[in-house]
Formats: structure tokens, sequence, C-alpha cells
């Protein structure tokens, strides 16, 4: 028994000095490899010194400095050279206007290379006391322009004005949709001039005309025939469903149009 616990006290013993000897090795090792890294980078560091100081200085070279160029300055013209012309004069279209027939009246109280506004004024040509007007603004393109309107008799026109750059006003205005009951509507083909027509043209032109209608009235063996005064008006020369001209511009402008007094053009 005495010899069992000797044995195992030994090898307890042995067993933990190989322990602190494997200790002791390991740490050797480490600190030797520790030891070897610190040689390696010091002889490193010295080495890179030892190149930067072979390296030899060099001198800048001044770089040269741009000298600034002036710029030229353009000199305005004394006088502006336009570019573009204007296609009339809006000032000399200004004011009143009649029509050749003198039935007609145009007022532009408003207008320039953009857009006019202008009213329209027709009386009819044999009681000239019955009129048709209508107040219109429209887009001006060149040196003319187009619109519709309704009149204050419900009557439905269109037409166009040409400003002429010698300061003539062209005026082409016809209705395309009659109003029930209306005696007066737009109808206008002129060249418009500023003097208002002489009274005494219009009154022989409606002496003329009485004189026609009371000529129409005949008496045969049916009886008496007469024509109502208050019936008889423009119809008798216009008739808006047998104008096939009529019809053809109604094609051309697409109509019916809308309700609108003012149009501009698209």
């Amino acid at each position: 028994m005495r010899r069992n616990k000797r044995r195992k006290q030994r090898l307890k013993s042995a067993l933990v000095l190989l322990i602190v000897l494997f200790i002791l090795a390991g740490l050797g090792g480490m600190l030797f490899i520790s030891h070897k890294n610190k040689v390696e980078k010091q002889q490193r560091k010295e080495a890179a010194l030892a190149a930067l100081e072979s390296i030899p200085e060099v001198t800048a070279t001044p770089v040269a400095t741009a000298t600034p160029v002036p710029t030229a300055t353009p000199t305005p013209s004394v006088t502006p050279i336009p570019t573009i012309l204007p296609a009339f004069e809006p000032e000399n279209y200004q004011g009143i206007w009649y029509s050749e027939d003198g039935l007609t009246t145009i007022n532009i109280y408003d207008i320039s290379l953009k857009s006019v506004s202008f009213t329209y004024k027709r009386i009819n040509g044999r009681n000239h006391s019955l009129s048709a007007e209508a107040d219109v603004t429209a887009e001006v393109a060149g040196n003319a322009t187009q619109f519709r309107f309704k009149d204050s008799e419900g009557n439905k026109a269109k037409g166009e004005f040409v400003f002429d750059k010698s300061g003539e006003l062209y005026v082409k205005v016809k209705t395309y949709k009659r109003a029930d009951g209306s005696k007066t509507y737009p109808k206008t083909e002129s060249i418009m001039r500023r003097e208002a027509p002489v009274e005494e043209d219009s009154s022989q032109e409606q002496t003329a005309d009485n004189n026609a209608a009371e000529g129409s009235s005949e008496t045969s063996e049916e009886g008496t025939v007469s024509y109502d005064e208050n019936t008889y008006s423009e119809d008798t020369y216009y008739n808006g469903s047998n104008d096939t001209s009529s019809q053809e511009d109604a094609d051309i402008y697409q109509i019916p149009y809308g309700e609108e007094e003012t149009y501009y053009t698209e």
C-alpha cells in the first residue's frame, strides 16, 4: 500500500512538472516571436528612412500667369433696325366706317396687331327705323381677322375684315341663320369709307322703294291684291333657305356655331 501511494505521488509530481515545463516553453516561444517581429519592424522602418534620405531635392519651376484678354463691347446702333415689319398700322383704322350702300356702320373702338373690338350695325334697306346691332371682339392674324356673332335680333352671322396697308378696310359679313321674325340681318360686302352717306341718296332710295310697293297693289276680277308693308322687308331679296351660296358658306364654316356674341378665332 505504501509503495502504491508513493508511486501515485511521484506520478502527480511528474505530471505537474511536465505541465509547468510546457507552459514555460509556450511563453518562451511567444516572447521569441514577439521579439523577432519588433526587430523586423525596426529594420523596415530604418530602411524606409534611408530610402527617403536618398531622394534628391527638386526645385519647383514657377508657373506662368495668363494675362487677361480684354472683351470687346458691342456698340449699339443709333437707329434700331426692325426685324419684323408690322402688317398694318392699327391707328389708321380706329373710328367709324360706312359701307358703300350706306346700310352698314362699323365703329372700331379698340384695335391692335393682336385683336380688334367693334360694333356692327345694319339698318333695313326699306325701313331705316329697323336695325340689328352687335358688339364683337376677335383676334387679328397678320392683316385680317375672322369672327362670328349673334346680333340684337338673334341672327347668327360670320365675317371677316382685311386691313390693307394702304389704309383701306374690306368687310364681308353674311348671315348663316336668320332669327324668327327678324326683318333686318347682317349682310355686308364692301370696301368701307370714312364719309357718311348723303341723306338724299337714302331718302330717294326709300321713296323709290315705297313707289314700287304702292305699284305692286292692283285690282283684278278676283279681288284686290296688296302686300303688307310690315311683312315686306329684306326677305324679298334674301332668303337663307334658298341662297345656295349661304349653304356653301355654312359648310365651310361648319355651322351652326354657339350662342356667344363675341368670338375669338382659333
